[in-house]
Formats: C-alpha cells, sequence, structure tokens
C-alpha cells in the first residue's frame, strides 16, 4: 500500500510541476504520505476541511458518478488544494 501511495504522490508533482507539496491523509487525520514543505501536523487540518466539505456540498444520490467536492484556498502566493477520495 506504500508504494501504490507514494506512486500516487510522485504522479502528481510530474503531472504538474507548479505542484509544490503533496500530502496524504486517512480519514482520523494521519499522515499516509508527505512530500514537500508541508508539516505532518497540517493532515488533522486537511481532514477537517475534507469532512466539512460533503457537508457544503452533499454527493448527490442521482449523480451517475458521484464527484466529491474540491476545496480551494487561495493566498496570496499559492493554491491549496484539497480533495476527499474514496474512504
Amino acid at each position: 500500500m506504500e508504494d501504490e501511495i507514494d506512486s500516487i504522490v510522485n504522479s502528481v508533482f510530474e503531472q504538474d510541476p507548479l505542484v509544490a507539496s503533496v500530502i496524504v491523509v486517512d480519514d482520523s487525520g494521519l499522515c499516509l504520505a508527505k512530500k514537500g514543505p508541508i508539516s505532518e501536523e497540517a493532515a488533522g487540518l486537511v481532514t477537517s476541511i475534507a469532512a466539512r466539505s460533503d457537508v457544503v456540498m452533499p454527493l448527490s444520490a442521482n449523480a451517475v458518478v458521484p464527484k466529491p467536492a474540491v476545496v480551494q484556498i487561495e493566498a496570496e502566493n499559492m493554491l491549496i488544494v484539497i480533495r476527499k477520495t474514496a474512504s
């Protein structure tokens, strides 16, 4: 499983050279993998934001392929993207 997660993290960097950091967390807020200048302490906050996105934008029962919300936080010199995937 660890190799699979590392492969996904590396593919994010390969697909977009502007990506500076990636963190992968579980539903409990545990950091499963990270790459780049991001603190493992961010894991809990990322989990919380992803969980709350379901409240703001619940998945539609009528959707053929339900897609989770994507949260974007814009700062002066960066864009933070948080997306929840299958549990």
